[in-house]
């Protein structure tokens, strides 16, 4: 079982639970399996606004709730190779503190590990230059647009191999997260993803199997176009698996890819966690576990990465122990 929230959510099931210690109880207490280490950024401060708005390592501008949305593009307007290679805005990896701690050696240990990096470079890639501008300019200025993917690429790729390096034996799965769909579809057509996007995340997913690591990729909305490419390059799980976008039923999913790899999420997160009864959450975390459980292996999590602070504690507490008690009695 796998829990990723904001630090809200981990204060209101503290209070629904009457525990008042840190986050680690609550590992105990839902029966989480995993932990992660992320490499943390340690370079130069960046500058926060009045505004409320921050600069990011890749000198974009966010603004708004979370993680916000980006709200500068340092490479708008760009028309050569020669402006993108020119740019200097792509963070050092030399800038992360990437080796664990001793604190964190203990803090992990008895658990399955996560390291490595998210590695958005789908993310990074449309928000240096602008998502509009990006997209059209994949059609009619192609190199320009690799030219940016592999600059954000080649950052996550090296950060990543210090880390495997600093840390052998440590890091069981690395878990990247790029979300190439929306609820109706690919945010691009299958063939120009597999142009641009494909060879890369081989190349991350290749790099993470030779230091020993299982794999798991994170893409939102509907994603079942590449289901199979994600499979063919060595991806072994495949998250967060968002039943309500179109064509993401379980049932359709685990009879065509069951066999070839782990679904991991599922629980309904925008209904069901959401508004759902305790009943109602309990009965639908049952059915997910019937449905993408069906060839053994199944890893417990809600249809989206991140638990926001209006999913109800009630309804996390639920799932998961309905998780804990229907897993062991099946």
């Amino acid at each position: 079982m796998w829990i990723g929230a904001a630090s809200e959510v981990f204060a209101n099931i503290r209070s629904l639970l009457g525990v008042s210690t840190d986050d680690e109880s609550i590992y105990d207490i839902l029966g989480i399996d995993y932990k992660t280490i992320r490499p943390a950024y340690n370079g130069k401060p960046l500058e926060t606004y009045d505004d409320g708005s921050w600069m990011t390592e890749w000198g974009v501008v966010r603004a708004g709730l979370h993680w916000g949305q980006a709200v500068t593009h340092p490479l708008e307007g760009a028309e050569t190779v020669a402006e993108v290679e020119a740019w200097k805005g792509r963070p050092d990896p030399k800038d992360f503190i990437y080796k664990f701690s001793s604190e964190q050696d203990e803090w992990i240990k008895d658990y399955c590990v996560i390291g490595g990096t998210w590695a958005p470079f789908f993310h990074d890639s449309v928000e240096v230059m602008d998502m509009e501008e990006f997209f059209i300019k994949l059609y009619t200025h192609p190199a320009v647009a690799e030219a940016i993917i592999v600059k954000c690429f080649e950052f996550y790729y090296e950060l990543d191999r210090l880390t495997f390096e600093a840390n052998p034996g440590k890091i069981d799965m690395y878990f990247i997260g790029n979300d190439f769909g929306s609820q109706r579809a690919l945010l691009m057509s299958p063939d120009m993803w597999r142009k641009f996007y494909k060879p890369y995340i081989a190349k991350l997913i290749e790099q993470a199997k030779s230091y020993g690591c299982v794999t798991a990729i994170h893409s939102c909305g509907d994603i079942h176009e590449i289901i199979g490419d994600f499979i063919e390059i060595g991806v072994d799980a495949i998250n967060p698996i968002q039943i309500g976008a179109d064509n993401m039923r379980p049932e359709d999913l685990i009879a065509k890819y069951g066999a070839d790899c782990v679904f991991f999420g599922g629980i309904d997160e925008n209904v069901v966690l959401q508004y759902g009864t305790e009943e109602e959450v309990r009965a639908e975390t049952r059915r997910i576990i019937d449905i993408l459980g069906k060839y053994g292996r199944y890893i417990v999590a809600a249809s989206h990465d991140y638990l926001l602070p209006e999913i109800p504690a009630r309804s996390i507490v639920a799932m998961f122990d309905e998780a804990k008690r229907y897993g062991v009695g099946r």
